[in-house]
């Protein structure tokens, strides 16, 4: 069997690119490092850096091994976490991604329903909207979809639908459409526009395309990272913009949303689900209260 503690001083050396730079990091000196290296190829019989220059790098099979390694430290990981959870009392833990304007708008009822009948399990929550790759180990990752791509799979977790979301025009209180029952692209695109999109993720491409549909190129006066800063900009008077419908609910007094006439512009959420923590109670009964905000 491996020796946990020596894997970790390998993946640390993979990952900071020298002996020395992982002896820092581990608070080490370079020899122990080194020694703890040379204990691991002696236990696995495996050749795992080989020189380069003044220094060394991972062999192909060493950059293997720190691949493979990911699962077995982040069950490790999650054992550090049940042994925490008994040593305090709790019977359990519940960690929970989401993207924000899900924490803003669900979370809270759903924290609330989940104490109330779980009152001894932990629950956490992450963003996951750092990046599209970004993936906190958790037992439940919900996410927005571009419904016009294939959807997400993760692996060891399993998909559940959840709901579409329309997208709306947000625009100032004062301003010509703010009375409309509805807009189209086009007309939105019109006027000064914020832009908080980012292509990088799945609301921004899904922004992107509605307005590339629109045929007209809006005029940006602003750009930001968030839809809260998005929505002080409209309030102010700035700008119009476009945002999902679970936004709203830190819409500020001075905007207005409008319904948005194009029926496709919209989006998709899902919650990914952990398999190996799929026959917990706890979430269990989380999938059904999503499923029944989700539904409202």
């Amino acid at each position: 069997m491996l020796d946990i503690h020596r894997l970790r001083v390998f993946r640390s050396v993979v990952a900071s690119g020298s002996v020395q730079a992982a002896a820092a990091n581990l608070g080490y000196t370079p020899s122990a490092v080194s020694q703890h290296i040379n204990q691991l190829q002696r236990e696995t019989g495996l050749s795992l850096f080989e020189k380069a220059g003044r220094g060394i790098c991972p062999t192909p099979t060493g950059r293997l091994l720190a691949e493979h390694s990911d699962d077995a430290m982040g069950a490790l990981a999650r054992l550090d976490d049940v042994v925490t959870d008994l040593r305090q009392g709790r019977t359990g833990s519940l960690s929970i991604a989401c993207f924000s304007s899900a924490g803003e708008e669900w979370v809270p009822q759903l924290v609330a329903k989940l104490q109330r009948e779980f009152a001894d399990v932990l629950i956490t929550v992450d963003l996951n909207e750092h990046s599209e790759a970004f993936r906190p180990e958790c037992d439940l990752d919900i996410r927005t979809e571009d419904l016009s791509e294939p959807p997400v799979r993760l692996k060891g977790y399993t998909r559940h639908e959840l709901m579409t979301e329309q997208y709306v025009a947000v625009v100032p209180a004062k301003h010509p459409l703010a009375d409309r029952e509805s807009v189209t692209m086009s007309e939105l695109a019109e006027y000064p526009w914020i832009d908080d999109s980012d292509e990088a993720q799945t609301c921004g491409r899904i922004l992107q395309r509605a307005i590339n549909k629109s045929g007209v190129r809006p005029r940006v006066v602003a750009e930001c990272q968030d839809h809260h800063t998005s929505f002080a900009l409209v309030a102010a008077g700035i700008g119009v913009t476009m945002a999902p419908r679970l936004t709203l609910g830190s819409l500020p007094r001075k905007a207005r949303a409008v319904p948005l006439e194009d029926a496709d512009v919209s989006r998709g959420i899902a919650v990914h689900v952990r398999d190996a923590a799929a026959s917990s109670p706890a979430v269990r009964r989380t999938l059904d209260l999503l499923r029944t905000i989700g539904g409202a």
